[in-house]
């Protein structure tokens, strides 16, 4: 099994004064994406401050294969708790690929790709794939050279109650990658 775990933390409160989520892929010293190489982790972390009732918010993640093989990945999250208020499990996470028709500029302007996960945030729901060894259900396979543009959405229900104020939760996303020759 190839070893490169991208891990994403961010932390989200709901009662901080910025919604913004910056573009994920960008967040490297120079702009480039993330490529995939064994035991490579790189971590970073993804402001999710101002999350109020209603108040969704956007990132871009690129995931380049640098190895000389085809690989598959899945991406898994893992959330705190720590004030017990249960914000992770109020929060709605949908992740897409990127726009239909946006070719190699790979938006998520219109966040209209198909869609990977769509449902709560919780412990260690939001992700797709099986970090298991072997073909599962949900994995990303990309062939040499291959880029993919993963658009994250996290939102709050506009429902949600006052409970939630000053809520808040940390996440660690990491996508764990594999050579698909051999780990059928």
């Amino acid at each position: 099994m190839l070893g490169l775990l991208l891990l994403i933390t961010g932390a989200a409160a709901v009662s901080a004064a910025s919604a913004t989520l910056p573009d994920v892929g960008r967040a490297s010293r120079t702009g480039a994406p993330s490529g995939l190489t064994a035991g490579q982790p790189w971590t970073f972390s993804v402001p999710m401050g101002g999350l109020t009732p209603g108040v969704t918010v956007r990132s871009r993640e690129f995931v380049v294969n640098s190895e000389n093989m085809s690989v598959r990945y899945s991406l898994t999250s893992a959330s705190t708790d720590d004030d017990r208020k249960g914000l992770r499990d109020v929060l709605r996470v949908t992740i897409k690929t990127a726009d239909l028709g946006s070719a190699s500029a790979a938006t998520c302007e219109h966040f209209d790709g198909p869609t990977l996960y769509d449902g709560s945030l919780g412990a260690r729901t939001a992700g797709f794939g099986d970090v298991q060894m072997g073909a599962q259900p949900g994995d990303r396979l990309l062939g040499t050279g291959q880029r993919e543009t993963l658009c994250i959405e996290i939102g709050m229900p506009l429902d949600a109650g006052n409970e939630f104020q000053g809520a808040i939760t940390s996440t660690t996303w990491t996508i764990v990658v594999e050579q698909d020759a051999g780990n059928s």
